[in-house]
């Protein structure tokens, strides 16, 4: 739009720079509302609501969140990814404009919803975004920023509210709030930097523009043989699931060869998993813990809690390093074996109620946090538009997004009541839970770590079964240079020309 065309790194930058800043947003809003609850002049607005309309003020959101996710469903392969990104951020804008002038609860209510479907539809879009044009020899690092940007929003949420806590006007809340306006605003004018994906234009036979993306992607000539070879297996793709001529039922059933439910479940797994480690009955309650199991005050209470989601951010970029090294299975379940040690420290310590065992809790508390961000949180957020077809990667991811928040929904409210019904035990629950993930990943996970999404798609066409993890090829890591890819683009181009070649000659032999 505004007549500049980057090319290779700064391509790739501007759509890790786009992402970042829009799950930042993301984790700014979930991190708001329990800052903002602490601020007398926002429970004044609200009316002083009790905790069971609190608790519901909370959940809404992540129901919006799931409306997004259908928005997504239903119409994001006809928006594009790009497309649905802007609309996300204008829906987000919306919702925040609303939140910030409102009076009383029941407008915010509302908003938080319209806030939660914008919210929900670019947690589907951003993703596949990402996987669509992040090279697979280090598209596992690069994803893992989005992830740490969530996590950072969370931190600058829990400040900026800290911050504000201190003004006497209603200015206490309303500016954390329209904080959401700067970021979404920021995300619309970088998305007119980003070409839409290679391979979204090629499903709708746009394929001479797909060529130039990837050309710009790679920051190539068109007419390169790694081009050419990029463009075979893309179109390879598209032409397979043209003549499967998938419907949208299709998303739900194994009839085709591509195996559709099965890859659908397969990507719900780690979004699911996301929330039933118990991360959220962590981090949302993590200043009622300190307040009640330590005894202390609500500024301290707030400071301890931002210092853990600042650590909880930091901590977040760790698995840059080795989750394309390791693979995507061994980080999550390294990550959840840590996670269910954790939790079974914190449900004993908490049998009985001393300062000490309260402290040591707390301290495990923090490590879990940073186990679930070293594994958990940043496979959860890009596995599932790794493995879904490009005919129903859309639909897929949203269905798994939309099990994230209806998860997201069902943590947040049901762990007051956990508390409170048998205290200390409830942490029990997460141990079992978390431990339960290791044997799930072992036997049903599939490797995509160094794969090129078709690579993915071809595993599940030529050895399908349910089991795929106990099939060395699916849980083998591959660790691919930059050099290794390109040559074997080039290898496939050379090959294709050479076959074009060979039928040409044979046709013409035959006519003679």
């Amino acid at each position: 739009m505004f007549g500049v065309k980057l090319r290779g790194k700064a391509l790739i930058g501007m759509i890790l720079l786009t992402s970042g800043i829009d799950f930042l947003e993301f984790g700014y809003d979930q991190g708001l509302l329990g800052g903002l609850l602490s601020g007398d002049r926002f429970i004044e607005m609200l009316g002083h609501p009790n905790p069971t309309m609190e608790g519901a003020l909370s959940a809404i959101y992540c129901f919006g969140c799931a409306l997004g996710a259908l928005v997504a469903f239903i119409w994001g392969e006809k928006m594009g990814r790009v497309g649905s990104i802007m609309w996300a951020n204008v829906i987000t804008i919306t919702g925040a404009v609303i939140q910030t002038a409102c009076f009383d609860y029941w407008q915010m209510f509302v908003a938080r919803i319209i806030a939660g479907i914008g919210v929900g539809l670019s947690t589907v879009s951003v993703p596949i975004l990402q996987s669509e044009t992040l090279p697979a020899h280090n598209r596992g690092a690069l994803l893992v920023i989005q992830s740490c940007l969530i996590n950072s929003g969370v931190a600058v949420a829990s400040w900026i509210s800290f911050a504000c806590l201190f003004v006497d006007s209603s200015a206490q809340w309303r500016i954390p709030i329209a904080m959401q306006i700067v970021f979404s605003s920021a995300v619309l004018f970088a998305c007119f930097f980003i070409p839409e994906t290679p391979r979204w234009l090629s499903s709708r036979g746009r394929h001479e523009e797909a060529r130039v993306v990837l050309a710009q992607l790679n920051n190539m000539q068109e007419d390169d043989k790694v081009i050419d070879g990029q463009m075979q297996e893309i179109m390879e793709n598209v032409r397979r699931d043209a003549e499967l001529d998938t419907t949208w039922a299709d998303t739900f059933r194994n009839r085709t060869p591509q195996r559709n439910l099965h890859r659908v479940v397969l990507g719900m797994g780690p979004y699911m998993m996301n929330q039933w480690s118990g991360i959220n009955a962590i981090t949302y309650y993590l200043v009622y813990t300190l307040q009640n199991y330590l005894e202390y005050d609500r500024n301290m209470a707030l400071i301890l809690a931002s210092v853990a989601f600042t650590q909880y951010g930091a901590i977040s970029f760790v698995p840059y390093w080795y989750i394309d090294k390791i693979g995507r299975r061994w980080t999550i379940m390294l990550s959840s074996m840590g996670c269910a040690i954790c939790m079974m420290v914190v449900a004993g310590c908490l049998l009985e109620q001393t300062f000490s065992r309260a402290a040591a809790a707390v301290s495990f508390m923090f490590i879990f946090i940073d186990c679930f961000a070293m594994g958990i949180l940043p496979v959860s957020w890009s596995y599932s538009s790794e493995i879904q077809p490009l005919s129903t990667r859309n639909k897929a991811t949203a269905v798994g997004v939309a099990a994230h928040w209806m998860s997201n929904f069902v943590v947040v409210f049901v762990t007051p009541i956990g508390l409170d019904s048998i205290e200390g035990n409830y942490y029990w629950i997460w141990a079992i839970v978390n431990a339960s993930f290791v044997p799930l990943v072992y036997f049903f996970g599939v490797e995509t770590a160094g794969r090129s999404l078709e690579m993915v798609d071809q595993g599940f066409l030529e050895e399908p079964r349910v089991l795929m993890g106990l099939n060395r090829k699916h849980r083998e890591v591959l660790r691919p240079s930059k050099h290794d890819e390109e040559q074997r683009f080039r290898r496939s181009s050379i090959a294709s020309t050479e076959g074009t070649a060979n039928d040409l000659i044979k046709e013409s032999a035959e006519k003679e």
